[in-house]
């Protein structure tokens, strides 16, 4: 870590120091006086409060913005060179590292396999890219952030149960702080794709809105009022295992017809492999090189993009269950914006007109009125810059 700029965090323990830097931050290049109209604070407030940040190397002026009748106004941004953060998303295959400057540009980025790996390697791998970046940083590292898929315990920094990579009750905040001695955040893959598409993404000028990804497994996130909704235990978001159908297959949780066994893409595989064992034709056998085990999601995309009708009509059912999800979170939530996010968002083409067909029958026309719904175009950014706002939003 050399070169360190000296930055004084701290000096932003008051919450209106707080409230300016987090609106630059995720608002920039912004105005003074655009500012204080967002965070409702006077403006020579604001230009102490923006005096103080500059003066402490956190933000920079970047640009003139463009007048609207006066002069024209000095835009502010976050200084990239301020800090870096680290960033670990651990997904069901794949262990991605992340080092970022202050504006979410990455620095660094590695991708390592972890299928097959124990509970114990997955942790030393992730240990080692830390350490890797930690010394590889040009700026000071106010904090860490680590994704993981399945339920967690946000404030506690615990992984409840990840499945896929064999994890229950893993302390990893603990793990992470004990061996860096770096403050370390914790979060649900969904959940940081949400804030991802909040503060950077589709939902950026909306105050409520719910975002499902669609991937391996289905999860959702939930906008209200400008603020991350956990629930009670902080489960809230669960729409995967909300029941579609009650004669519908079992689901991994144990009870029958949830949406993440009928309309997620390990559903899709299941229902492509049965139809094929059925008898149905389809070219999806051959792309797979005859082996019925090495089916994937993105075999049947390009075989539906390739005309087969199989392939199209298992797309267009998974279209209609997504459709009912969708319309039972409209009917929920009543909010101004739906995102679909996953990998479900390569086959856009194949079912975004059959699902807006089923939530425009099934949603309430008071509710439906009123929302859009869009298919996310930040795929995988998505995590990294949510995940990375969370950390900044601890610190600063």
């Amino acid at each position: 870590m050399q070169n360190i700029i000296p930055v004084s965090y701290k000096l932003l323990k008051g919450m209106n120091e707080s409230l300016v830097i987090n609106i630059i931050r995720q608002r920039g290049p912004i105005s003074r006086v655009d500012i204080a109209r967002l965070t409702g604070l006077t403006q020579p407030t604001v230009t102490n409060i923006t005096n103080k940040l500059m003066e402490s190397n956190l933000i920079m002026e970047y640009m003139m913005g463009e007048s609207s009748g006066g002069r024209r106004p000095v835009l502010l941004k976050i200084n990239p060179e301020a800090l870096n953060v680290i960033v670990i998303h651990i997904s069901s295959n794949k262990l991605f590292a992340y080092l970022t400057d202050g504006d979410i540009n990455v620095l660094k980025h590695d991708t390592v396999k972890i299928k097959n790996l124990n509970k114990e390697q997955i942790i030393d791998m992730m240990n080692e890219y830390i350490e890797k970046y930690q010394n590889e940083a040009k700026a000071q590292l106010p904090g860490i952030g680590v994704v993981v898929h399945g339920p967690v315990k946000a404030r506690e920094g615990i992984s409840i149960f990840a499945p896929n990579i064999g994890w229950k009750n893993v302390p990893i905040k603990f793990i992470v702080e004990d061996k860096f001695h770096i403050p370390t955040f914790v979060e649900n893959d969904v959940r940081a794709m949400t804030l991802g598409e909040f503060y950077y993404g589709a939902a950026r000028d909306v105050n409520n809105m719910v975002f499902i990804k669609v991937g391996y497994g289905v999860g959702s996130g939930i906008i209200m009022d400008g603020r991350l909704y956990r629930g009670v235990g902080d489960s809230a978001g669960e729409i995967g295992h909300t029941t579609i159908d009650v004669g519908g297959p079992q689901c991994g949780c144990g009870n029958y017809g949830c949406l993440e066994a009928m309309a997620s893409e390990n559903a899709l595989v299941k229902t492509m492999v049965k139809s094929i064992k059925e008898g149905r034709d389809s070219m999806v056998l051959d792309l797979a090189g005859g082996n019925l085990e090495d089916v994937t999601p993105e075999i049947i995309y390009e075989a539906a993009t390739n005309g087969d009708i199989l392939a199209s009509r298992i797309l267009r059912q998974i279209a209609r269950y997504l459709g009912i999800a969708v319309a039972n979170a409209i009917n929920t939530f009543n909010p101004e914006l739906i995102v679909i996010g996953g990998g479900i968002t390569r086959a856009k083409s194949f079912i975004e007109e059959t699902m807006m067909e089923t939530v425009k029958c099934r949603a309430l026309e008071s509710c439906f009125q009123d929302v859009r719904i869009s298919f996310s175009a930040m795929g995988d950014e998505a995590t990294l810059k949510g995940a990375a706002d969370m950390v900044m939003a601890e610190v600063l």
